[in-house]
């Protein structure tokens, strides 16, 4: 019995059967803090201004270790390339429309192999399993890590709406990746490439 000959649609007709994402010609900006020495990412394009900033692991373990983790839980998530993120609507009202973003969507590239944003849905999972052993996360801190993390779906209405948070992206302090955002403006998708990201360094 002959195999089957593989479907080959062309990218055009592809398109024409399904949605597919403009990719933006926007350009990303690149920039170092003159004292801090950290280096942050970012865009402006079709109704999103979106901006990753990095953030040194010594302030992620201090920030949770506040906040009720262990050193060892607290050092976990700071290990993990962790960026501070800001995303706002840049689109005026009335004419402006809603940019929705949803990280589950975002592609992480490191050396040809594709991966995934660790969510807080994931970190909940994970701590979910050591519910009944001796590294159990209290309630209280994995309160605060939801509050003070990106959320992994959000609408941003016109005229300057905003928010910000922690994404941690599961890679080792100083890996390079690129990333793939992915959002609507209205019911229209758009990506854009990120490339050579740098996870901040574990001094």
């Amino acid at each position: 019995m002959r195999s089957p000959v593989p479907l080959k649609i062309p990218l055009l007709s592809l398109c024409l059967l399904m949605t597919c994402a403009s990719l933006s010609a926007a350009k990303v900006i690149s920039e170092t803090n003159p004292e801090t020495g950290l280096k942050s990412w970012g865009f402006i394009a079709n109704g999103l201004d979106l901006k990753f900033l990095q953030r040194l692991p010594d302030q992620t373990r201090g920030f949770f270790l506040g906040r009720g983790f262990t050193e060892e839980q607290a050092n976990d998530i700071a290990t993990q390339c962790v960026f501070q993120t800001v995303a706002k609507n840049n689109q005026s009202k009335p004419e402006g429309k809603p940019v929705s973003i949803d990280l589950s969507q975002w592609k992480v590239f490191v050396n040809g192999k594709e991966g995934r944003v660790k969510l807080k849905e994931y970190w909940k999972k994970q701590w979910q399993a050591l519910e009944h052993t001796d590294k159990k996360v209290r309630m209280s801190a994995q309160i605060a890590f939801r509050w003070a993390t990106f959320p992994s779906q959000q609408q941003f209405e016109p005229g300057g709406d905003y928010n910000w948070g922690m994404i941690s992206f599961g890679l080792p302090p100083g890996q390079y990746f690129d990333l793939q955002v992915n959002w609507l403006n209205g019911d229209k998708p758009y990506t854009m490439l990120i490339k050579n990201i740098q996870c901040p360094e574990d001094n």
